[in-house]
């Protein structure tokens, strides 16, 4: 039986729930007296009878068979045949509306089961390699939508929401998996925020946050022996908390609102376990540090200088009255624990450890110490380090007195560099063209030119690199240039942009790297000095200057953040951004962030150039076809932008056909 489910399922479906009105007419004639007119008047009013389906006694009796067998068949057997009904559909015989309500109706019945949400999830997205925006999209709508039988949205949410947080916590996950389950928890939190923080938040960070609120001192033990206050939270319980909280920011939509919701009521908590870490030097600390960083990082100045207000003035740790304390753990970790009396405070104690705060409060301007398990990273920082050696050897310490000396001397490096491969370049394609001749030897001396050749080559791409990032340290530690400075940074975007397809792929990436975030340094440049009447204008500059400042961070969840607040504006159509240079600079940005290999930059990047097709149609789709039927272009990138027009295509429904020609060309060329 289970080999033919998915046809037994499909037959009882059909004489069960197909509509009458859906039946294809059966002309029959009931029997042979009435096939056979007796009388003029007979031949006249003979008609034939159509059959309109079961009667409703065994149309009932077929969906009672069909529960019988859909509860007693395997859960992933079951899922397997409802998607493979859900699956025949073609251009000429589409999957039928009734079916497709049916067998939603039944996969939601399988979430409701004990680890329903795993099975679909596993089904759906386990076997990909690679998630894309519309699959998460789509995952999200058919894990949320609602059954029937269920009463309310918060008695569903009561039975999915701990299957999610289970699958969020497990170590071994796959990947995709983790991405579709923090898609979703995004989506839960942003559409019932209410809901969200009561299954989904308080069960993250409930229990920290209620040990660490306690106002009653734990009761002393009449146990002399034990001499240390009692554990709350053990060490394990702590760092899968924390894990799942990083795990929630980095592979959710970093939306502003789903980041306010899960770490409002525990920054104070994580600030006080971040100085503990420091202190200890224990391994929690970089987990600790990216969670407190991203929050300051994405949430509004208010909600900041409130949440600082609330670390450094809280009457309770001014008053030495707080119960809950971090402390070392048996195996190396942090646990907290509640003390049993109150604790007194010198004279010139305070609660906070002062060179921790002013470290923390500079850190939020400085990204190292979030980067340090980035070997990239490391390596790039070493490789800068050593070109400034260097330089000072050679021209003394007065090269660093100014940043437009170190522009000035890493501009000159990528010219002669773009300028040495050119030639090389084009002598490569002129010996492509001629055929080869076999009879010419290559000598010892010949052989040794090349390896000395091929060694200079490595120098040569070593010192690009060095060149390259240490513009843009320049840039990251210097929000404001000279206009020398500016102008000098102009005049290596050409160069730079002919190194984009450099056989090196470490090179390509630095390249990209710097371009966006030149581009965007320049960008918010122009767009501060542009002289408007409309003083409404200035919002929008202000807003566009911070969406700017994102994307420059190392960090992908302010990035992204970034990006959504570009994202906002152009589907307002802000007047800043909405024709002429602007427009033309939020779709350069939003190209080069799709060539992102982080698939948590590049969906956003999608996102957004989505909304630039709907916000400005015609326009930006020719762009972005023209990017995606060159031939030139690495696959990769085509293909994403072919996604955005994918989304566009489908968004547009009826209306395709005023873009149909434009299409149908692109598809030919492509």
């Amino acid at each position: 039986m289970t080999r033919h489910l998915s046809d037994l399922y499909a037959a009882l479906l059909e004489l069960a729930y197909v509509p009458p009105n859906e039946i294809e007419p059966n002309l029959y004639e009931s029997n042979i007296e009435e096939a056979i007119p007796t009388s003029p008047g007979q031949l006249l009013s003979s008609t034939r009878k159509q059959q309109t389906g079961l009667p409703k006694e065994r149309r009932d009796k077929c969906a009672r068979m069909f529960m019988w067998l859909f509860d007693r068949s395997d859960l992933q057997r079951a899922m397997e045949s409802l998607m493979a009904l859900l699956g025949t559909s073609s251009p000429l015989h589409p999957v039928p509306n009734w079916l497709r309500t049916i067998c939603g109706r039944f996969l939601s019945r399988i979430l409701l089961k004990p680890n329903g949400v795993a099975i679909v999830l596993e089904f759906t997205v386990g076997q990909v390699e690679q998630l894309q925006l519309t699959q998460l999209e789509s995952i999200s709508k058919l894990v949320l939508s609602v059954p029937q039988q269920m009463p309310s949205i918060e008695s569903y949410y009561a039975i999915i929401a701990p299957q999610l947080l289970v699958l969020l916590e497990k170590e071994a996950i796959v990947s995709t998996i983790n991405q579709a389950v923090t898609f979703i928890i995004g989506r839960i939190i942003a559409k019932h925020s209410d809901l969200g923080k009561r299954y989904i938040v308080d069960q993250i960070v409930g229990k920290l946050v209620s040990a660490w609120n306690q106002q009653e001192y734990d009761s002393v033990s009449n146990d002399t022996l034990t001499t240390m206050d009692n554990v709350v939270v053990d060490e394990d319980a702590l760092a899968r908390l924390l894990s799942t909280m990083h795990r929630l920011m980095i592979g959710g939509e970093p939306s502003p609102v789903v980041i306010q919701a899960c770490f409002t009521s525990s920054i104070p908590c994580l600030y006080h376990l971040y100085q503990f870490t420091v202190q200890s030097k224990s391994g929690l600390r970089e987990t600790v540090y990216d969670l407190l960083l991203t929050y300051f990082r994405i949430t509004t100045t208010l909600d900041g200088i409130h949440e600082l207000k609330r670390i450094l003035l809280d009457k309770v740790d001014l008053n030495g009255e707080r119960v809950a304390y971090f402390a070392p753990g048996p195996s190396g970790g942090v646990v907290v624990r509640l003390r049993r009396t109150r604790k007194v405070l010198a004279g010139n104690e305070l609660p906070l450890n002062a060179d921790v705060l002013v470290g923390f409060l500079e850190k939020m301007n400085n990204l190292e110490l979030c980067a340090l398990n980035d070997p990239l990273f490391i390596i790039s920082m070493l490789l800068t380090l050593h070109l400034i050696m260097g330089m000072l050897d050679k021209l003394g310490p007065t090269i660093l007195a100014k940043p437009t000396q170190i522009i000035s001397f890493a501009i000159n490096v990528i010219h002669a560099h773009v300028d040495m491969i050119t030639p090389k370049e084009e002598e490569r394609k002129l010996n492509n063209s001629r055929f080869p001749d076999i009879t010419r030897i290559v000598s010892e001396e010949e052989r040794e030119a090349f390896e000395e050749e091929e060694s200079t080559v490595e120098d040569d791409i070593e010192s690009l690199i060095l060149a390259i990032n240490l513009l843009r340290a320049v840039m990251h530690e210097n929000e404001e240039l000279d206009n020398k400075s500016v102008q000098l940074l102009k005049t290596c975007l050409e160069p730079l942009k002919k190194l984009e397809r450099h056989p090196v792929e470490l090179v390509q990436e630095s390249v990209q790297e710097f371009l966006l975030a030149i581009t965007s340094y320049l960008s918010a440049q122009i767009m501060s000095g542009r002289k408007q009447d409309q003083p409404s204008l200035e919002a929008s500059k202000e807003k566009y200057r911070e969406a700017m400042k994102s994307l420059q961070d190392d960090l992908l969840p302010i990035r992204a953040h970034g990006m959504g607040m570009l994202k906002e504006m152009a589907l307002a159509k802000d007047p800043l951004v909405s024709s002429g240079e602007g427009l033309n600079q939020l779709l350069d940005i939003f190209i080069r962030l799709v060539q992102d290999e982080d698939s948590y930059i590049y969906l956003n990047a999608v996102k957004g150039l989505s909304a630039l097709t709907d916000a400005y149609g015609n326009e930006i789709i020719k762009k972005l076809g023209d990017i995606y039927s060159d031939n030139q272009q690495k696959l990769d990138n085509r293909l994403r932008i072919g996604e955005a027009l994918l989304q566009t295509v489908q968004r547009c429904g009826d209306a395709l056909g005023k873009y149909g020609s434009f299409f149908i060309y692109t598809r030919v060329i492509g």
